[in-house]
């Protein structure tokens, strides 16, 4: 089974770790993406679910491949998918 909370957290932290090293702010990435910086907050603590839309914006406001946010995923899941 899939523990959703892990995967949330290690989305979301891979999504900080991202967007620090870019040397990008909230602000930075609300202002690309849409999205808003109360909601990216949320993403990077592990608080709020993202749908499939949301990732490729942040993909493209992080200026990275979509596969660079999910790959340490499988990591964080224990079990086939």
């Amino acid at each position: 089974m899939i523990d959703e909370e892990k995967l949330r957290k290690s989305f979301g932290e891979r999504v900080r770790s991202i967007r620090e090293r870019n040397e990008l702010t909230l602000l930075d990435i609300e202002v690309a993406t849409g999205i808003s910086e109360g909601a990216l907050s949320k993403i990077e603590n592990g608080k709020k679910n993202v749908n499939l839309p949301t990732v490729f914006k942040l993909a493209a406001g992080l200026n990275v491949e979509v596969t660079d946010l999910v790959s340490n995923l499988f990591k964080a899941v224990e079990g086939p998918i």
